[in-house]
């Protein structure tokens, strides 16, 4: 198996003194200003995590890498990821370390993500081991200032018990430990070293730890991280449960480079075993294995010193099999420079492939975090009584567009329509059904079709009121006798008295009322949804405030003030129908005609003539003088039909009907639009002026009670403003790289 970038690097200063170093430093110092500022939790930033299992080497093997001394005693494990940034540098060795909170105390990620130095700089490397037992438990205590941890001591924690008040430490953490470590002994190297993979837990602490683990290392090795997986060689490989995360987050090998530690510790006969690993031959990674050999127990008492450690391993692998008699492939894999420098090459070489790509992710990142701030509402003014006014004008404002039908809003004013369309069929429906028929025996068929010749409104309702199911009873001429003759007083015969004519006009009347209140509740009800609906889009996001529900209660009263006088106002219009009236004789006059003609040919059950017939005697009259005759008036001729009197009544009553529907489809609709709708967007903007003192002494004051935000979008708008901040300082330093 071919392994990328086999080379001999004598020291971590090798890989430091070239053009090809300066760039990877510049490259990894980027990534490091990134993390920094918390782009990590935006984009997905190149990183090397270090991953094993605990006991499996994984501490020694960071202190190899970084030459610092990491906390070993009982209890102080790695219970948070620490974070290595090294750099090559001239001068003495230093280090600071900072804190980076990332989620809160209950695990959720923190909008103002940041780093805080913890301390003074170090420059003695003997101090450094403290000050991390201090970090951590300034990570493992959030309820704490971490300044309380600087010049903690230590040495009086005792396992289990808080160590302030009675707050308990966490466990874990998903915040970092972050130390930027320099000097001529580093190389250009960055890397995440997570928790110890755990399969069991101490007596007390929570077996949900087991899973907390798993998840923060999961967590970091997606994407794009460069997997360091620690094994030890003292277990078998397949039973170590880092390789099994390892293989789930990178199923194909691509990412994963294995350093297999303990060298010292294989058992007799297994040689073979390992050396297939490094080869390639078993478990094989598209990067490969190393090999390394750490300090052990007798020599960490000694602590002995980096350069004392390197020089051991060194020479552990040059006179111990099968170390020093293995081929080239597997020595140009040994120790831990050579690692360090691949790591350090392998970083740098994915940062340069993924940086178009972050740009490109920072963009929309931002892209998508501005669309999101444009979607909450703005932030408030300085001044909260101009803020309430202009609110309270943009609602009146959008009432009224509503009640206009503007573009864009004409709800409203299409259900006003269908409505008004359904109210003119109701009113239709309540004309008298008179049939021209002496009873229900008599009658052959339906009325005819309309006689009028088109011209007007007349052939369309004709046609519309034939079709409908009427709402009284049928008529037929024997009925209208017999009423008339019950109406009989001291008439002459021949007349007709007026109060049989009023009587049948009045009762088609006694539906009206219904039918204009069922149609002013249908407008009335849509109304209010809208407006309700309006109100939560104008105050919606003042929920917690009293402003919503004020504005509410105001449409409301205006609401039941307009609909009561609307209602009064159509009672009143109605009123107006009794007695019958008219002015408008003509209509009355044509309309009796056509009413008499039509009842009067449906009484003709065979015409005397045919069409050619009409036409010829319509001739011969006009020869003879007589002008403007039509087909209705040959009929005038027939011999006078007994029911002649009882036709006249329903042609007249059936034309005032028509001159009284005429007008009660116009003007109820039009009560309604004007003394309700229009009357309600006139007012509403005073009304809702008065009733939130806009102007009164108290206006600043009860503004600013009714302008409180909903929490949520506060705190939304404040995390998605940190985070356009942080994206806007991404970029920056993502397309300023280089220059």
């Amino acid at each position: 198996m071919t392994y990328g970038g086999d080379h001999n690097v004598s020291s971590a200063v090798g890989i430091s003194t070239s053009d090809y170093a300066q760039r990877t430093r510049h490259l990894i110092k980027l990534i490091n200003e990134l993390r920094g500022v918390g782009a990590h939790a935006d984009i997905d930033l190149p990183r090397i995590a270090v991953i094993g299992n605990q006991s499996a080497g994984k501490s020694s093997l960071v202190e190899a890498i970084s030459g610092i001394t990491v906390p070993r005693a009982s209890g102080t494990c790695t219970r948070c990821p620490m974070e290595c940034r090294l750099q090559n540098a001239v001068g003495p060795w230093k280090c600071q370390v900072l804190l980076r909170f990332e989620k809160d105390e209950m695990g959720r990620r923190i909008s103002d993500v940041h780093e805080v130095k913890f301390g003074p700089l170090l420059t003695d490397k003997s101090k450094l081991e403290e000050m991390l037992r201090r970090a951590q438990l300034a990570i493992l205590n959030p309820g704490v200032p971490y300044v309380s941890f600087v010049d903690f001591d230590t040495s009086t924690v005792v396992p289990g018990q808080p160590l302030f008040g009675d707050k308990q430490s966490l466990q874990f953490s998903s915040n970092v430990v972050a130390l930027d470590i320099s000097g001529p002994d580093s190389a250009d190297l960055s890397f995440i070293d997570l928790p110890g993979i755990i399969s069991n837990v101490a007596d007390g602490e929570d077996r949900n730890n087991i899973k907390l683990v798993q998840d923060l290392v999961k967590d970091h090795i997606k994407g794009n991280s460069i997997i360091l997986l620690t094994l030890t060689m003292r277990d078998d490989l397949e039973n170590q449960s880092a390789a099994f995360l390892a293989k789930q987050a990178d199923p194909e090998g691509l990412r994963t480079i294995g350093v297999l530690t303990k060298a010292d510790t294989i058992v007799s006969g297994e040689e073979s075993t390992w050396m297939d690993v490094l080869l390639g031959r078993r478990h094989a990674l598209k990067k490969g294995y190393y090999v390394t050999k750490q300090p052990g127990p007798d020599d960490l008492k000694k602590k002995l010193s980096f350069e004392d450690s390197r020089r051991s391993e060194q020479e552990f692998f040059a006179t111990t099999e099968p170390w020093k008699s293995s081929a080239e492939q597997v020595k140009s894999r040994i120790g831990i420079p050579k690692l360090t420098a691949e790591l350090s090459r392998l970083l740098s070489n994915l940062i340069m492939q993924t940086l178009p790509n972050l740009r490109e992710d920072a963009r929309q990142a931002l892209k998508d975090t501005s669309k999101d701030l444009e979607l909450l509402p703005p932030p408030l003014p300085e001044n909260p009584v101009i803020e309430l006014l202009r609110l309270l004008t943009g609602f009146s404002t959008e009432v009224k567009q509503w009640i206009d039908g503007s573009e864009g809003h004409r709800d409203l004013v299409q259900i006003f329509k269908r409505a008004s369309t359904d109210f003119k069929t109701d009113i239709f429906r309540t004309a008298p059904d008179f049939r021209p028929f002496k009873d229900v025996d008599e009658e052959k068929s339906t009325l005819p079709e309309d006689t009028s010749d088109g011209t007007s409104e007349d052939a369309t309702d004709d046609a519309s009121v034939q079709n409908l199911d009427m709402f009284f009873p049928p008529m037929f001429l024997s009925d209208v006798r017999e009423y008339v003759q019950k109406s009989l007083g001291r008439e002459l015969p021949y007349n007709v008295p007026f109060s049989a004519k009023r009587g049948l006009i009045e009762a088609s009347f006694t539906t009206w009322e219904s039918h204009a209140m069922s149609f002013f509740e249908t407008v009335c009800q849509a109304a209010t949804k809208l407006l309700n609906d309006t109100i939560d889009d104008h105050f919606g996001r003042f929920a917690l405030s009293p402003l919503k529900d004020n504005v509410k209660s105001v449409v409301e009263k205006q609401i039941n003030h307009f609909r009561k006088d609307t209602r009064d106002r159509i009672t009143w219009f109605l009123e107006l129908e009794k007695p019958p009236f008219t002015n408008n004789t003509h209509y009355l006059s044509s309309s009796r005609d056509k009413f008499l003609s039509k009842y009067s040919a449906a009484r003709n059950v065979k015409p005397a003539f045919n069409t050619q017939s009409a036409s010829n005697a319509l001739s011969a009259l006009v020869a003879l003088g007589f002008q403007g005759l039509s087909v209705d008036d040959l009929h005038k001729l027939n011999k006078t039909d007994e029911y002649e009197e009882e036709l006249s009544v329903m042609a007249e009553v059936s034309a005032y009907c028509r001159v009284a529907h005429k007008r009660i489809i116009d003007d109820v609709p039009r009560i309604v639009d004007h003394d309700f709708l229009r009357g309600f967007a006139k007012h509403i903007q005073e009304a809702l002026v008065e009733e939130f003192g806009i102007g009164s002494e108290r206006a600043t004051e009860r503004a600013k009670i009714y302008l409180a935000e909903e929490p949520s979008d506060v705190a939304r708008r404040a995390e998605l403003t940190i985070k356009a901040e942080r994206l806007d300082e991404v970029l920056t330093k993502l397309f300023n790289f280089g220059l």
